[in-house]
């Protein structure tokens, strides 16, 4: 039987780059997240420097999530999308 290690979130920081908007429309893309959460994380992340996107992750859901958000979140000669990163999470 093969166990999947789901101690993964996907962490987002701020950048002042990337418009607001876009952050919260890959979000709901990338992460599935309501209009709401995504508004929420995307704050969070605005005045904290960085917020919690997912948690309960196999790291290589949160790799795809990441790569996800950051393809979403990309402008060609704009912006070059998200700094995010898959994290351990904390027990």
């Amino acid at each position: 039987m093969v166990s999947i290690d789901r101690g993964w979130k996907v962490v987002l920081y701020n950048d002042d780059v990337t418009p607001a908007e876009l952050v919260v429309l890959g979000l709901q893309k990338a992460a599935g997240l309501s209009l709401e959460v995504a508004d929420m994380v995307m704050q969070e992340a605005h005045s904290q420097g960085q917020a919690t996107v997912r948690r309960g992750l196999s790291l290589e859901d949160a790799e795809r999530m990441c790569m996800s958000l950051k393809k979403h979140t990309r402008l060609d000669g704009v912006c070059p999308g998200v700094d995010c990163e898959p994290q351990r999470d904390d027990p």
